[in-house]
């Protein structure tokens, strides 16, 4: 048999193009999404907004070095070498479930496009709808 390598392109969710997955009770922003943040690892805590554009939900993820009120801790996976993972995880299901309904707290995981946003240097787009 003449095994090929099957080619991912660069833009499909999940290789290198920056994404959002809401399930299990948590937000899950990719390596490559927290990428967007310039020195994303010297953030603890993030901010949520909620915005329409064009009637099209958009969530707002704030990303900021102390808490805040209305601020949620960033939790961030380690290997066994004590190395971090890249991306990172926000919890508070019922949070999550005000903006993205019952996806939020599905035992499946579904994805949203993420953007930067130039309103403040450290804040990223989701885009719900």
């Amino acid at each position: 048999m003449a095994w090929e390598i099957v080619k991912i392109p660069t833009s499909s969710k999940g290789r290198t193009s920056p994404y959002a997955s809401v399930g299990f009770g948590r937000l899950s922003l990719s390596a490559a999404a927290c990428e967007l943040i310039d020195n994303y690892e010297e953030y603890t805590y993030v901010q949520l907004l909620k915005n329409r554009v064009n009637n099209r939900l958009c969530i707002g993820v704030l990303f900021l070095k102390e808490a805040s009120p209305d601020s949620i801790k960033i939790s961030r996976k380690k290997m066994k070498n004590g190395k971090y993972v890249g991306g990172i995880d926000i919890s508070n299901s019922k949070v999550l479930e005000s903006l993205f309904g019952l996806a939020a707290t599905a035992k499946k995981a579904t994805r949203y496009d993420v953007k930067k946003d130039d309103s403040y240097k450290n804040f990223v787009v989701i885009f719900a709808e």
